[in-house]
């Protein structure tokens, strides 16, 4: 037995989880930060080890502080390809497999994002892309682009990074470009047909109209061919002027006089001011609906030594699931073209951002204030850390769930008659109890720093669960200060509840009053 587990499987549980932060039960997720003391080899923290003892366990053991984080520093992203004028975009085929890892969309200057419809039959795209409209624009080089949305200002701050940019899909009107697109997506049109073989020996023409007999009968300018029946069963397209945009097939043509008859009259009669190009016929066949306002059709724009380069859309229709191409003219002239059509994805191109640029990384993104007081006094300033993670709903100690903005994980013990300072990361023993923990800092009291509150991770007991207590003297194992212990408050939640999701150890992030930490995760589905 065979089975696919398809791509957008990775994006339907980014979807998942991020809906999870907002749902009417939510989970509850939180930021924590950890690791006071330094790692054996500062320069080059450990890679934590995904074990049981380390996520369920060790992790907790020390964290700081931790920060819940909410539905707005949440947000889809995919990988960054900024535009650069010298590079060969891949253009949208719904049939690639590659296209979740290939460049088929970009981020301009002006922050604007473009998805590649058609890179010019694989050339280098030299001129950027711009604009923000609802239809698909064809710059200088001949590449063709389709506007997805811009990045705002606040997004940029709050969810890029070097690698990563957000994504987002609309669900009401903001007033945006990127509603309209979505607005006037059309699904299963199709704005690009791909040649898959030139063929050879077709022929075509193009000029003004020398004369027009009457809205079935033209008669082309003196460079068509002068043989009969040489552009049969070919197409003329009428490219500007009186009647542009429309297209009949030659069912007869008379060398001589260079008169076509057309299949069937133009709905707008051209004159002589109107422009032409005469070439292969092309077919669409598909599922789209029997109405016209639903069928795609499309004429050969350009045929060079005899081969077909370029084939371009008329009308894109809508709501094809599949659709096949064929290429006919008088058969002395010209015959081995082949090409497909390459379907919009589901609802549309600009439809689903998320979905079609392949949003299967979540970013969070949380910033963390030096001011104690903004973060409730709960996240110190004076010391610094090397442990972050997320944890999804931790319980407090009495067991209810976590739910508020900030919650101070450290034990604190609320000492007295303090012999002097006490110094970061070192061990504080007590002398009954045998509890050991690593001091964070110590929150004075008073201004000789006799009173105060040690802020401990990393404790442990002397085997029977207790911790330190009151009335016992602890001591400093590096500052050799001592204090007498009023009181041991454990960590706001409980230990070990919740589930540990993610965790990196990073080089030492030093904190200060005047600092504010932006830290962001992306997590890949």
């Amino acid at each position: 037995m065979t089975a696919l587990i398809t791509k957008h499987f990775g994006i339907h549980n980014a979807m998942q989880f991020a809906e999870s932060f907002s749902e009417t039960d939510p989970n509850i997720y939180y930021l924590f930060i950890g690791k006071s003391f330094a790692f054996t080899d500062e320069l080059n923290p450990p890679t934590p080890i995904d074990n049981y003892e380390q996520v369920y366990y060790d992790f907790w053991r020390d964290i700081i502080a931790l920060k819940r984080i909410q539905a707005s520093d949440i947000s889809h992203c995919v990988p960054i390809h900024t535009w650069t004028t010298g590079t060969v975009y891949t253009e949208f085929d719904h049939l690639s497999a590659t296209l979740p890892t290939d460049q088929f969309y970009v981020v301009t200057s002006q922050d604007h994002i473009f998805k590649c419809i058609d890179n010019n039959r694989g050339a280098v795209s030299t001129v950027m892309p711009t604009g923000t409209g609802t239809s698909i624009i064809t710059t200088a080089d001949n590449y063709r682009w389709k506007y997805m949305y811009t990045l705002s200002a606040g997004d940029k701050l709050k969810f890029m990074t070097t690698s990563y940019m957000p994504v987002k899909t609309l669900t009401s009107n903001n007033g945006s470009s990127q509603w309209q697109v979505q607005d006037n997506a059309a699904n299963g049109a199709i704005h690009h047909i791909k040649i898959t073989a030139n063929g050879s020996g077709y022929i075509t023409t193009s000029n003004s109209f020398a004369a027009i007999t009457n809205s079935s009968v033209v008669r082309l300018n003196t460079n068509a061919l002068n043989v009969d029946d040489a552009y049969n069963q070919s197409t003329v397209f009428i490219t500007s002027g009186l009647g542009s945009t429309q297209l009949r097939k030659i069912i007869n043509y008379i060398g001589v006089s260079r008169t076509a008859t057309l299949n069937s009259a133009f709905t707008i009669t051209p004159n002589t001011s109107s422009t032409y190009i005469v070439g292969p016929n092309v077919t669409i066949r598909g599922d789209s609906g029997s109405t016209i306002s639903t069928r795609a059709t499309a004429y050969v724009a350009n045929v060079s030594a005899g081969q077909i380069k370029k084939i371009k859309m008329i009308s894109t229709g809508y709501n094809y699931s599949q659709a096949n191409v064929t290429i006919t003219s008088n058969s002395s002239y010209g015959s081995g073209a082949t090409a497909r059509v390459v379907i919009s994805p589901l609802g549309g191109h600009g439809k689903d951002p998320v979905d079609e640029l392949y949003g299967k990384y979540i970013m969070t993104s949380v910033f963390l204030s030096g001011n104690t007081a903004v973060e409730g006094n709960t996240i110190p300033s004076n010391n610094d850390f090397r442990t972050i993670g997320i944890i999804r709903d931790p319980l407090l100690r009495n067991g209810a769930a976590a739910n508020t903005t900030n919650i101070d994980q450290t034990h604190r013990v609320e000492v007295v008659y303090a012999s002097g300072d006490f110094t970061a990361d070192e061990v504080i023993t007590g002398a009954t109890s045998k509890a050991k923990g690593k001091l964070v800092y110590f929150a004075n009291n008073t201004s000789s720093r006799t009173d105060g509150t040690l802020k401990l991770i990393r404790v442990t007991t002397n085997g029977t669960g207790g911790g330190f207590v009151p009335g016992e003297e602890v001591r400093g194992g590096t500052s050799n200060s001592t204090a007498i212990v009023d009181m041991h408050v454990k960590p706001a939640c409980r230990e070990f509840t919740g589930l540990v999701i993610y965790t990196e150890n990073r080089l030492p992030v030093t904190r200060s009053p005047d600092q504010i930490e932006n830290i962001k995760f992306v997590l890949g589905f």
